[in-house]
């Protein structure tokens, strides 16, 4: 049997320690079938991405900086499954340039809720923080779509849009290309 690695080392450790530690109001079992759902989420997470469990569960792992109980939950590891459209960001930006070319500024997005396309350039052009163009729709800054929607991606409701996975396979739910095929 091979060696487990750095990132499932730290993990087990983590559980092995709340575990002995007697301080979780989760059962022992309980506290198993958590590390089961890490294990699982990783690999959904390096199936997307393209490289093995382990150096998703080693990045989560260096970049942990609290309980891993705590850590590991759904709103920071959402399951993709649920989400159509799941991207590495290498992809993205390489999407992104096909479709507008090379200045960023310049690339389209589309408000999942009212449709308005709006620009980076927009945004910046306003004062405004161009990355906005791609997580909140323009009304909410006074720039255009419909008075009244004021979408964004960082809001109760997770729908509409795609996941891009950084580098650190961290998830960021976004608004797609406007020019965006299939």
């Amino acid at each position: 049997m091979a060696e487990p690695k750095k990132g499932y080392e730290s993990l087990k450790a983590a559980v092995e320690k709340t575990i002995e530690g007697g301080k979780s109001f989760d059962s022992p079992e309980q506290l198993r079938k958590q590390m089961q759902w890490v294990l699982d989420r990783a690999q959904q997470y390096a199936d997307a991405c393209g490289v093995d469990r382990e150096a998703v569960l080693e990045q989560w792992e260096k970049d942990r900086t609290y309980s891993w109980v705590n850590y590991y939950q759904d709103a920071n590891q959402p399951d993709l499954s649920k989400y159509g459209s799941v991207v590495t960001l290498q992809k993205w930006m390489e999407e992104g340039k096909r479709l507008y070319g090379k200045d960023w500024l310049d690339w389209k997005f589309k408000c999942p809720a009212c449709g308005h396309v709006q620009t980076m350039r927009d945004f910046k052009e306003a004062g405004k923080d161009p990355q906005l163009a791609y997580v909140n729709c323009a009304s909410r800054h006074g720039l255009g779509g419909k008075k009244d929607c004021k979408w964004t991606t960082g809001g109760f409701l997770r729908i509409g849009g795609r996941y891009v996975i950084d580098s650190k396979y961290c998830p960021r739910l976004i608004f797609e290309f406007a020019d965006k095929e299939g």
